[in-house]
């Protein structure tokens, strides 16, 4: 007898689980009004330029050499990185960066003293 009444429940509960279901998504609110996003800080157009990694210095040297007719930016960097990763000697590159990085450090603080 037992068995007879949970069968008997199961096919009630089947046949109006998936009716509340439908009842429950329509009434629930949309999820965009959840959370609004906040906008990037606007940059400033005097600020300094950053500065340039190895990696960059080293792109720029090799760019066309790697890159051949039909691949995409995506590509280019993909090879690139492969070969970046293959240079023995650095050091050219590094030092470019080290440069750059001095440089950007001695502008920034002179921006950020004008503020």
């Amino acid at each position: 007898m037992k068995s007879y009444v949970y069968v008997i429940v199961l096919k009630l509960l089947n046949e109006i689980l998936p009716a509340m279901a439908k009842a429950a998504k329509k009434a629930s609110p949309a999820k965009k009004d959840v959370k609004a996003k906040k906008g990037s800080k606007a940059k400033d157009p005097n600020a300094p330029k950053r500065a340039m990694s190895a990696f960059f210095f080293w792109m720029a040297d090799n760019r066309e050499r790697i890159k051949k007719p039909g691949m995409g930016v995506a590509e280019v960097a993909k090879a690139a990185g492969v070969e970046w990763g293959k240079v023995a000697d650095k050091s050219k590159w590094e030092k470019k960066a080290a440069d750059d990085k001095k440089r950007y450090e001695s502008e920034m603080a002179a921006y950020k003293g004008s503020e």
